[in-house]
């Protein structure tokens, strides 16, 4: 079977504002002075595939956005608006159905745009056996990576503890949601949980079945709505099957219900850069532990993170505290509550400071 790699980059990465906004979301900036995070992604899977058999869906505001970042690079017809986010399920049962549709029974790859990734040569081995593992045994696979400190930024994969520790393809025993900090300890410490990579590979065919089997709404509202596609009034059918599905993710509405799903063990370094926090991972560091970006200056201060993107930042005696900001904001906070921006976020719209995301 042909295979495919759709690249999900619809999210607006509020984790990461200021540095991250709705008009210009954290797949769209660089985290390490090179290319965007998506673009990066991109040119990661195109080698496993052709760039004529990347997609990339996104939300319909982005759309001319993306299509100016791709440029030269993929066709701008492999560029797939949706009317709205709706969340993973929304994404990959839309674009399943879509893609069978156009191209008939193939191998799909479903990967976050936002994903960091140093070693390409194992990442691309990892995606190659999802396509493999997919196809030979009919089954949705995920990826999971070796956890390396107790995160409760991730969620986790509990895969069979019987298994070989040095054994790739393993049986997936459930999911876990980000949990809390000693939860995660615990996962970290009993050495048969891996992180989840946001990667989900399976066959069209596949795929859909799991679909119409726990989510059936989206199933029987998109694929109405995809009766209509190329003529005029295609744009309100599928806006009005994005009104009636449930906002839910693929890992909620399907992963953790079906009982027959694999996961690769990934070998790569990975990072999902879900707050500035973990951003600091990516970042250069200072004789005094801080990681930072841009122009700073600091005095007598350790182990922080300073982000500074066009303006000039200057610190005292500051230990273990965020400091990133652009010409338009700038956020001050402990590391340790770097997850909370989404919260600050919220409160931003309904105390009427839109215009800064």
């Amino acid at each position: 079977m042909e295979k495919f790699v759709v690249i999900m980059a619809g999210g607006s990465g509020t984790r990461l504002w200021p540095l991250s906004k709705e008009k210009k979301p954290k797949q769209f900036i660089s985290v390490d002075d090179g290319e965007c995070m998506l673009v990066q992604t991109i040119n990661r899977v195109c080698r496993s595939v052709p760039p004529s058999n990347c997609f990339i869906v996104t939300n319909q505001s982005l759309v001319e956005l993306t299509k100016e970042v791709v440029k030269d690079i993929i066709p701008y017809s492999n560029i797939i608006p949706e009317p709205r986010k709706k969340n993973t399920a929304a994404c990959i049962a839309y674009t399943a159905i879509l893609l069978e549709k156009r191209l008939g029974e193939a191998v799909l790859c479903f990967v976050p745009a936002d994903g960091y990734v140093k070693d390409k040569l194992g990442y691309t081995e990892t995606i190659n056996l999802a396509f493999r593992t997919a196809e030979e045994k009919n089954s949705l696979v995920v990826i999971g990576i070796n956890p390396t400190y107790p995160s409760t930024a991730y969620g986790y994969i509990k895969v069979d503890k019987g298994a070989d520790s040095e054994e790739q393809i393993l049986k997936v025993i459930r999911f876990t949601e980000k949990p809390k900090e000693e939860t995660a300890r615990l996962m970290l410490e009993a050495g048969d949980y891996l992180w989840n990579g946001g990667i989900v590979a399976g066959t069209s065919g596949t795929i859909i079945n799991h679909i119409r089997q726990h989510i059936s709404e989206h199933y029987t509202s998109i694929s109405k709505a995809l009766i209509h596609e190329g003529s005029e009034k295609f744009n309100t059918y599928i806006d009005n099957a994005y009104n009636e599905i449930q906002d839910i993710s693929f890992d909620s509405a399907v992963l953790e219900k079906s009982k027959d799903i694999y996961v690769i063990r990934a070998s790569f370094d990975w990072d999902d850069i879900g707050s500035i926090d973990t951003l600091s991972g990516t970042l250069e560091k200072d004789e005094d532990g801080n990681s930072w970006k841009g122009d700073y200056i600091a005095l007598q201060t350790t182990d922080s993170v300073i982000y500074a993107d066009g303006i000039l930042i200057a610190v005292i005696g500051l230990d273990n505290v965020i400091v990133a900001g652009t010409n338009e904001a700038i956020i001050v906070c402990p590391r340790g509550r770097a997850q909370e921006v989404k919260d600050l976020v919220e409160i931003m719209k309904k105390n009427g400071y839109e215009n800064f995301l």
